[in-house]
């Protein structure tokens, strides 16, 4: 069910793979005068995070029950549980792999293991395709500077795109432009969601 002792910014919901003092730490609000406090609570997190990703296999054996009370549909908060672990489960592939063919290679391996052992056991058979397109962005300063001195219509639509999950950039006031551009109604609110479940 819904409730604020849920809620992901609340550092003092019951421990997951962070304690609530992990938590106050990653939030900013735990000042650690000594370096090495600091240190050890990065160290401590660190190894939490590898055995929480070892622990994933040994999820698998967890009974339907269990799975069902977990993905409660009335709980709001597990949309943002959900866009924050595949983003740092795709950002930890980048860091593992040096070059974009391995991460790629990977990732459509492990994406498409998960969905057809996952409809498998639902008794579907599942076919799966993805492609995959990057577009190198210029320095993110650079692109701020730019929307700055020459307005957000000197950027690329990549850029924007980056602008739009940026918090350097009012929410309002680029609501307002993309709506004027594109001849529609944005809202600035849907801005603030999005950027709160990429964490930006």
């Amino acid at each position: 069910m819904a409730d604020d002792n849920y809620m992901w910014s609340n550092p003092d919901r019951d421990r997951g793979v962070l304690t609530p003092d992990d938590r106050k730490f990653l939030l900013g609000q735990t000042d650690y005068k000594n370096p090495q406090s600091a240190r050890r609570r990065r160290a401590r997190i660190r190894q939490r995070v590898t055995d929480a990703l070892l622990d994933f296999h040994l999820l698998c054996e967890l009974e339907d029950r269990d799975r069902d009370q977990i993905f409660d549909r009335e709980s709001a908060d597990l949309g943002i549980g959900f866009s924050g672990a595949y983003s740092f489960l795709y950002d930890g592939l980048v860091r593992y792999w040096d070059d974009y063919e391995h991460v790629d290679m990977n990732l459509i391996v492990y994406i498409e293991q998960a969905i057809q052992k996952a409809d498998f056991n639902r008794g579907y058979r599942t076919e799966f395709t993805m492609d995959l397109e990057r577009d190198k962005l210029a320095d993110p300063r650079q692109i701020f500077q730019r929307a700055k001195e020459q307005g957000y219509q000197s950027l690329t639509w990549p850029e924007l795109e980056y602008i739009w999950e940026s918090t350097e950039v009012n929410a309002d006031e680029f609501a307002r432009f993309l709506s004027n551009m594109l001849g529609e109604d944005i809202d600035a609110r849907q801005i603030r969601l999005e950027r709160n479940l990429t964490g930006k």
